[in-house]
């Protein structure tokens, strides 16, 4: 049995990042099991803290680096130096890997994705948020349940609010309108005692929520990385649509159950973390528009309308004049991009 890679994307969030890890290492799973957490390039001291749980849990890590434009290099004193595919036998359980720069969440994960791909040691990849804990239980039975839907490339677990134990964020994945630009998470608020009345097998997914995506190493190696043109937001979305083209399905694993903080990268209202906001609401603006080019092309032009016309109204009644700024960045960018292209 080849082992599963379980990545972990971090950016300054080395205290959410260790809740995580720590239920990691308390999953129960036959087979072999890589942690891999990637780095991008935190400013605060997330690096080190990270290296320094892993010392205490693990006898051996591997240690990369990445500067721009370079492959995977590995160095680090008092460590021997080894290349992400000279380790012949089973895989590092933790390898740390400093990406350079802040890539976001497409090319921060993408380095994960792509040491696993080197190595040639893992069967099956599950990209997990830094804001999540799972359950005991979660990954095993996304195990069995891949194995026994293989023309499913994409799979979700039972989102659950990490505050609200028993209300369901997600039920694997969300609905989506190309038009109006809005998404709906499946069976969200529903108690959790509820989830057996539901069918996994006929719940209908437009894509699979990006804070759990479990996939198979042979659906990335034929549909490729996640597209680093989204910097955050609409990645699951893009690789949902170019799964869907090479003839593949998603899925929703309902016993596999996932709990997630949900605004750790993105900041809240309630935190009062207006740049983290800022940031937020124009990537989501910027991506919404990249995304609806690259697969409604034709909705383009009424998507722009509707989406500033209603942002605007939204913003308005809330009171949140604040986030016109990145709203008129993001519509601005995307025009002189386009302009440019």
């Amino acid at each position: 049995m080849k082992s599963i890679g379980i990545i972990v994307l971090n950016w300054q969030g080395w205290q959410d990042t260790l809740v995580c890890l720590e239920s990691l290492k308390a999953l129960i799973y036959p087979g072999p099991i890589s942690i891999i957490v990637c780095d991008n390039a935190s400013e605060d001291d997330s690096y080190l803290q990270i290296l320094n749980w892993a010392r205490q849990h693990y006898a051996e890590i591997a240690l990369f680096y990445q500067e721009k434009g370079e492959c995977l290099r590995a160095k680090e004193p008092g460590i021997n130096e080894v290349e992400p595919g000279e380790n012949e036998g089973a895989p590092f359980p933790f390898i740390l890997i400093q990406t350079g720069s802040n890539l976001g969440f497409a090319g921060g994960n993408n380095v994960g994705i792509r040491y696993a791909l080197i190595t040639q040691k893992y069967e099956y990849l599950w990209l997990l948020n830094n804001d999540t804990i799972v359950d005991a239980y979660a990954l095993s039975t996304l195990y069995e349940y891949a194995i026994t839907h293989p023309e499913l490339a994409l799979i979700g677990s039972t989102i659950i609010d990490y505050n609200q134990r028993d209300t369901i964020q997600c039920a694997g994945g969300c609905h989506y309108s190309p038009l109006l630009t809005i998404f709906k998470p499946a069976l969200a608020g529903k108690k959790l005692n509820q989830v057996t009345q539901y069918d996994n097998k006929t719940m209908t997914l437009d894509y699979i929520f990006g804070a759990a995506l479990f996939l198979p190493i042979a659906a990335i190696q034929k549909v490729g990385l996640l597209n680093e043109e989204y910097f955050l937001f609409y990645e699951e979305l893009d690789y949902t649509q170019r799964l869907k083209r090479q003839g593949y399905g998603i899925g929703w694993c309902k016993n596999s159950f996932v709990y997630h903080k949900g605004s750790a990268s993105v900041g809240s209202v309630h935190e009062g973390d207006r740049g983290k906001l800022r940031r937020a609401n124009y990537y989501e603006n910027l991506s919404t528009l990249k995304y609806t080019a690259n697969f409604y092309p034709y909705l383009l032009p009424l998507v722009m309308v509707l989406r500033f016309v209603g942002k605007s109204l939204a913003l308005i009644k809330r009171r949140d004049f604040y986030l016109f700024a990145p709203l008129f960045k993001a519509y601005w960018d995307f025009i002189r991009h386009q302009l440019i292209s």
